[in-house]
């Protein structure tokens, strides 16, 4: 392997064959004779010796996903192609990510050349244009040290990998004294376990150090056992048996004194079909296997296999205005409940110069502008395959190079009145029934293809404005939404159906943020705007004081709540007010069920701003507020409003043992990478934004937009539905306006659960009789519903859940997840059951609509789906979240032990038996269609263990 961005090569092609086959056969001549009598190429095939982890990844790129990478227990990276958030988040993930280091080498290209000395370097590698350094000098070692890993290590890489290790090999002095180079090698190493003793250090080949420096290593790496790849020809080759014995008697020596430790096969493949036979092989030699392109810029195999989640998302709108485009607001969220995982990209952005094939489950593209797609039709024509499909939606792209991509023969425009004609039952059957019967823009004119709908011009002319095809599909503006004013749109077709056919998903389960234990998830949070204001109520008490009487002491659910630093401090605009607030904040955060967050020093209303994004607001005398509150002096930056108000709250407000734990967005809630990555960094979970707010007189399953707006490796978590300014019209009324959001609870219920109730407001609301009843309202709604109370940053956590992991599948119907958080909910067809036998950490399963959630518990679950329901019972539902589940049968009867945490009086319900006893608890039991229910008056948490029938 090589150094900074030329890895992945058999460096072997650096050194004559001949001479390099003299040198180390010298070397170790006494290790050869011993293995060619007791090692063989079939019994290194056949070890079963155990190993600690199952996949070890290297990967040199930078564009794939966070969550493709989840999949390796350890992962070599380019410390300069990784950020520090995808470190970090990561290492949260169980992922341990291992600095690559050229050992024996730096690129002439690398900025640390500056630092050389010129007597360090022996010589120059050609071929790969980096200078040899002479490892025996101690400047060298501790420049390397120093340097380099330390840095690494201290932006949270976890080890490192020691690659050119045989470099000096291509110098005179090191081909005339191995053996110094060797005990130099050792002593790097040495100093490198000192100093980092919990890192992991793996070695490429290494054959020739001392057992010293074995000792202190966790793996070893080799490459080339059955393919490889020569950087002088440009090939990849198969490797001959007589080469592969020599790396046997190689590996003897380490499989013998070290059995218990990794040996990692890197092996070369041009093509991704040929790269899992090859990767099964290889763990089947007995090996950790890694099988990648020559430039280990392509996700090689697991064990077991990833199930693609990733889709590239395209828009033609300005990068910074990704979250404004409909690929983002309306295709966001029908992707993320199908399980997938969009990664969303602007025109404006370079076209992946990485593999996709092996990341992303396909392409779906959403044109609004007339900007040239020339470029991206080139590229995605080339990636196209009928396993890689790339689906278009919106304008219909006027290059010559989009109608491959279309599978269209050629466009035209439709000539008078259409006559129409559907071929997908969805079709003009779904929200809106208005086919247009004029086209205003030329059509496609598909081949082979199954037309969602087809129309016939004045001249008898076909054409096909929405179709799948064998490599994706095409859904053409106009025939996409029925259009109303203000943005208003209805969809004409089921858009989940389409979306599942163009990109031939396959069922499999979707992580699921919305339900918990079967029943929906319910949040409440108050942003802090208005917590100084007074209520028209009697005594005039602060908005917050309303709110805390009002609603916090009658609905005792899970609240979070937040202040802004510049209205209840006594630094800050109201000082004469400030100990009121203050006592008022401080009472609400003691309260049992609230947890504590902040909105801000000063309520930026255009976070962009705060990171140097001039045209991310208007003039400052076209705004509403300004671009904050009108702190004198003061002029909003990223850490004043996130860190130093995080700081005030927990020093003057937070009671000891419960600091804050959540981030508020204020104003337009498009924070950017540095303000995402500050409140990570703080350990704290962030939300707000987005705009879901769907209703019977506006737009309903357009109007609901995704979970989150990733950033990078940053995710900003949306709210799950919008607050009262948005129903009240700015808060200029009717200020009950905001019980319609029952209507936009009703509604996404309605569409097979797409959000959560979220109740969102802020303490203003707490000023206005009528916004207090209406509060009210929403509330005696939600409790009224089968719903699981949990906090924000629980809900956040789940979203977070869904981007930052990965889908391995061991077999056809089983399914395991990595990542930061394991699932607690997964979303499923009801033509699937879980196997409640087979799986591990499943409980049971609810169904909603067409959908069916399977509740899932521990940090390793093992789903396994069947086509016929286990018998004996299983959990239909509670209204808590599920501890532990465990199930056996004995002497004829099924015995059951649950534990449960919730915030209510616990209410659950069992399915598949016509009846169980609890043992041991005083809990109320009923049967009711079926299901056994338990209830308890006053516990909120327990284990308990039933027997049933």
């Amino acid at each position: 392997m090589t150094g900074e961005n030329k890895s992945g090569k058999d460096r072997r092609a650096t050194v004559p064959k001949e001479k390099r086959e003299l040198i180390l056969h010298t070397m170790y001549r006494s290790i050869l004779l011993l293995a060619s009598l007791l090692v063989s190429i079939h019994a290194l095939a056949t070890s079963s010796t155990p190993r600690p982890v199952q996949n070890i990844g290297f990967y040199y790129g930078h564009e794939a996903p966070i969550g493709s990478l989840y999949a390796y227990d350890w992962l070599v990276l380019q410390p300069s192609q990784t950020t520090n958030a995808r470190l970090d988040l990561l290492h949260k993930g169980n992922t341990r990510p291992i600095a690559y280091l050229s050992a024996g080498e730096m690129a002439h290209s690398d900025q640390a050349t500056q630092s050389l000395n010129q007597d360090w370097v022996l010589g120059e590698n050609t071929a790969w244009k980096s200078y040899v350094l002479d490892v025996r000098k101690e400047d060298v070692r501790n420049f390397m040290l120093e340097q380099l890993v330390a840095p690494a290590m201290a932006r949270g890489f976890k080890g490192v990998f020691l690659d050119t290790l045989d470099s000096h090999l291509l110098t005179v002095e090191g081909r005339e004294n191995p053996q110094a180079f060797a005990q130099a090698q050792a002593l790097l190493i040495a100093a490198i376990r000192e100093r980092f003793p919990d890192s992991r250090i793996i070695i490429n080949r290494g054959f020739h150090l001392p057992e010293s420096a074995h000792e202190n290593v966790d793996a070893l790496a080799f490459e080339s056992w059955r393919n490889g790849f020569e950087a002088g020809g440009r090939r990849y080759y198969e490797v001959s048996d007589q080469d592969r014995e020599w790396l046997a008697g190689q590996l003897a020596h380490w499989r013998e004194a070290h059995p218990e430790l990794p040996i990692i096969a890197i092996d070369y493949a041009h093509a991704t079909a040929n790269a899992l036979e090859l990767s099964e092989q290889l763990r089947r030699d007995g090996f950790i296997p890694y099988v990648s392109d020559h430039n280990l810029n392509r996700l090689g195999p697991t064990s077991p296999v990833v199930k693609k989640r990733h889709v590239l998302v395209y828009h033609d709108l300005p990068e910074s205005q990704t979250d404004r485009s409909v690929a983002h607001r309306r295709l966001g969220i029908l992707l993320e409940r199908l399980g997938l995982v969009p990664v969303y990209r602007s025109l404006e952005q370079p076209l992946p110069k990485e593999p996709v094939n092996d990341r992303y489950a396909g392409v779906v593209a959403w044109w609004e502008t007339g900007v040239r797609k020339t470029r991206f039709c080139r590229w995605a024509g080339k990636a196209q395959s009928a396993d890689f499909p790339v689906v278009l939606f919106g304008l219909r792209p006027t290059a010559s190079q989009c109608n491959k991509i279309m599978q269209s023969r050629r466009t035209a425009a439709p000539q008078g009145k259409l006559q129409i004609a559907t071929g997908h039952p969805s079709m003009g059957n779904f929200e809106s029934t208005r086919i247009p019967s004029v086209a205003l823009d030329p059509l496609p004119q598909p081949g082979a293809a199954k037309r969602w709908l087809s129309v016939t011009d004045a001249s008898g002319a076909h054409f096909s404005p929405v179709y799948t095809h064998e490599k994706g599909a095409v859904a053409t503006a106009g025939f996409i939404f029925e259009k109303g004013p203000d943005d208003q749109a209805y969809w004409l077709f089921d858009p989940f159906a389409f979306l599942k056919e163009a990109l031939k998903l396959s069922n499999f389960p979707a992580i699921d943020s919305t339900t918990e234990s079967g029943r929906r998830i319910l949040t409440a949070h108050i942003d802090g705007d208005g917590l100084v204001s007074r209520a028209e109520l009697p005594g005039r008490p602060l908005g917050s004081e309303a709110i805390q009487q009002k609603i916090l002491q009658v609905y005792d659910i899970p609240h979070t709540l937040s202040v802004i630093e510049a209205e209840t401090s006594p630094n800050g605009l109201y000082p004469d007010v400030s100990a009121e607030a203050e006592a008022s904040a401080r009472s609400m955060f003691r309260m049992d069920k609230v947890e504590v967050a902040s909105h801000s020093y000063s309520h930026p209303f255009f976070w962009a701003l705060l990171e140097g994004d001039t045209n991310a607001a208007p003039k400052l005398d076209e705004t509403l507020y300004g671009y904050s509150m009108d702190v004198p002096r003061y002029t909003p930056h990223v850490n004043r409003e996130i860190n130093d108000s995080i700081a005030y709250i927990n020093r003057r407000l937070a009671p000891k043992n419960k600091p804050a734990s959540v981030f508020l967005w204020t104003g337009d809630a498009r924070p950017g990478p540095e303000a995402l990555r500050a409140v990570r960094e703080l350990g704290l979970v962030n939300v707000n934004g987005g705009d879901t707010h769907p209703l019977p007189f506006d737009s309903e399953l357009a109007g609901v937009w995704p979970d989150v707006r990733p950033i990078g490796d940053e995710l900003q978590v949306y709210a799950p539905v919008m607050n009262e300014n948005v129903y009240t019209n700015l808060w200029t009324g009717p200020f009950f306006g905001y019980r319609n959001v029952i209507e936009s609870f009703k509604i996404l219920e309605a569409h097979d659960r797409l959000k959560p109730i979220g109740i969102y407001y802020h303490f203003y609301s707490g000023t206005k009789p009528e916004a207090l009843q209406a509060l009210k309202e929403i509330y005696d709604y939600a409790l009224s519903q089968p719903v699981t109370p949990l906090y924000l940053s629980d809900y956040a956590a789940r979203v977070q859940g869904q981007y930052y992991s990965v889908l391995l599948q061991p077999d056809g119907s089983s399914y395991r997840w990595r990542g930061i958080r394991p699932p607690s909910t997964v979303r499923i067809g009801q033509n699937q059951y879980p196997d409640l036998t087979q799986s591990r950490g499943v409980a049971g399963y609810h169904d909603v609509g067409e959908v069916r959630f399977v509740h899932l518990t521990g940090s390793d679950p093992l789903l396994v789906l069947a086509p016929e329901p286990s018998p004996g019972p299983m959990l239909d539902s509670a209204n808590a979240e599920l501890v532990t589940w465990q199930r056996s049968r004995k002497s004829g009867r099924w015995h059951v032990q649950l534990e449960l945490k919730g915030y209510q009086p616990l209410d659950f319900a069992l399915s598949g038996t016509p009846d169980c006893r609890v043992n041991g608890a005083r809990l109320s039991k009923n049967t009711v269609k079926g299901l056994v229910h338990f209830r308890s008056s006053t516990q909120q948490a327990g284990r308990f263990e039933l027997e049933c029938d």
